[in-house]
């Protein structure tokens, strides 16, 4: 003789096996960092995917990718990386709509990397897609022996 108990903790059985398989496919769904990226995390804000001048230099290669400038426009005008767009970072919040809406963006700036952070999470909480901040920024892709877009 079965009990009225066995229904119910069968169907809880089954609405933990629900939420467990839903969490397993929502966690498989989301996709792992390039391995070329790097996690830096800024307590106050949470963490930033930052690259290098050499994988940002090849991901360019590659093509679908923004450099998007943050500095001013008249050191936009002095030197930029290949290909870059300019979005001062002073004009950031009424400029949006200017961001491709698909594709890499790779972020860069002169200034503290903070305020690089800032905008990175500031653009993630309103467009999806990958997002890099350029490590060592301009210096660190001269360095490398690579040439500005001028």
């Amino acid at each position: 003789m079965t009990s009225l108990a066995q229904p119910s903790r069968c169907s809880l059985c089954g609405v933990v096996l629900a939420m467990f398989l839903a969490n397993l496919g929502w966690a498989q769904a989301r996709p792992a960092p390039p391995p070329y990226a790097r996690r830096r995390c800024v307590a106050r804000l949470g963490p930033v995917l930052t690259v290098d001048a050499e994988y940002a230099r090849a991901l360019m290669e590659r093509g679908g990718v923004a450099p998007i400038d943050l500095r001013s426009e008249d050191d936009f005008r002095a030197g930029r990386l290949p290909g870059a767009r300019s979005l001062p970072l002073s004009t950031l919040t009424s400029r949006m709509e200017e961001l491709p809406r698909a594709g890499v963006i790779i972020l860069y700036g002169d200034g503290p990397i903070e305020r690089l952070f800032g905008a990175y999470h500031f653009i993630r909480a309103r467009r999806a897609g990958d997002m890099y901040v350029l490590e060592g920024g301009l210096d660190g892709w001269r360095r490398l022996g690579y040439q500005l877009e001028r």
